[in-house]
């Protein structure tokens, strides 16, 4: 008897068992039926939106449609009026130094390619996000230009007497314009800066320093940039300087190029270690020769499975032409 009990004990205990198993079976495997949601919108990384400097270049530096290989700046030296001592005395000539810069014009793209076999396996549709990313890059590589030409080797230009011949040679920039160090941005190197070029007659408007994020925290420890003793401007309200007017400068914040994984595509200003190299300069010190302003086409590629090619395409140059308007100011890079 005691055993037939036991017996259907056990039994009823398995029935309870795969009833509550049976019960149970849709939380065990519940995540196969969870929704998985998919958007169309295709979201762009972080990035600079177009030129940040281009626009900031005196209109009379830039030359526009230039059909040429290498195009010219021409340069006017300065010179002081003589006083007349004799009213019918000899009158004397001035010969104010004319010289040349010359840029070589290059093109730049970039493209990238969209396939059918992506967009029909896809909700996104790609087209406007690579279209707006190319543009973008197309102004960053514009900046580029600008910003080695600052500090980089110019090319000078002479054209011998008689013959025509145009010699071409390179002009580093000054040695007395290159400040700084490894030291944090401090004021004093900023007074520096205003200096050298109010020293070589820089007009006194229109005065950028590009600096990037590396210096900032140094720049806000400044207390004449940011105390209310000594400027209007709130820079701690904002926590940037980008785009305000300090030291007789517009601060332009110039980051570097970085991929979603933050791994650096591009240096923008120039960095040697922890050292980056800011930059001073006068908006007319820089000269810019444009042949071609970006142009973006979108094509069918027949040769790539009829994939559709996103390219934009640009042709520039920039030079400096005043040795005098521009200043490398090197600081920390935190």
């Amino acid at each position: 008897m005691k055993f037939y009990n036991l017996w259907l004990a056990l039994g009823s205990f398995l029935g309870y068992v795969r009833k509550l198993a049976h019960d149970c079976v849709g939380s065990i495997t519940v995540d196969q039926a969870w929704v998985y949601r998919f958007h169309d919108q295709l979201n762009l990384t972080y990035q600079q939106k177009g030129s940040l400097l281009e626009n900031l270049i005196d209109p009379g530096m830039v030359h526009r449609d230039v059909s040429a290989a290498i195009d010219t700046h021409e340069r006017l030296g300065n010179v002081i009026a003589n006083d007349v001592i004799s009213p019918f005395g000899q009158t004397k000539i001035l010969n104010p130094a004319h010289s040349r810069r010359s840029v070589t014009l290059q093109s730049s793209d970039a493209a990238v390619l969209v396939s059918d076999e992506h967009t029909l396996r896809s909700m996104v549709h790609p087209m406007n996000g690579y279209l707006n990313t190319m543009v973008f890059a197309m102004g960053r590589r514009a900046d580029k230009h600008i910003i080695d030409a600052a500090t980089g080797s110019a090319t000078t230009a002479a054209v011998t007497a008689g013959s025509g011949v145009i010699t071409f040679g390179t002009q580093i920039l000054l040695s007395s314009h290159m400040i700084g160090g490894s030291s944090a941005m401090d004021l004093a190197r900023v007074i520096n800066a205003s200096e050298l070029l109010s020293k070589a007659s820089v007009p006194s408007s229109d005065r950028i320093m590009l600096y990037s994020p590396g210096q900032l925290r140094d720049i806000l420890a400044i207390t004449q940039a940011s105390s209310s003793d000594f400027t209007k401007n709130q820079i701690h309200d904002t926590g940037t300087i980008d785009g305000v007017k300090w030291e007789g400068y517009r601060w332009i914040e110039i980051a570097d190029v970085l991929d979603p994984g933050l791994t650096v595509l591009a240096r923008m200003l120039a960095l040697s270690g922890t050292t980056r190299s800011c930059i001073a300069f006068h908006n007319a010190s820089i000269g810019l020769s444009i042949g071609q302003d970006t142009t973006t086409k979108i094509n069918e590629r027949a040769d790539l499975n009829n994939s559709i090619q996103v390219r934009s395409v640009k042709k520039m140059a920039a030079g400096r032409v005043w040795e005098g308007g521009v200043v490398q100011v090197d600081a920390l890079e935190n």
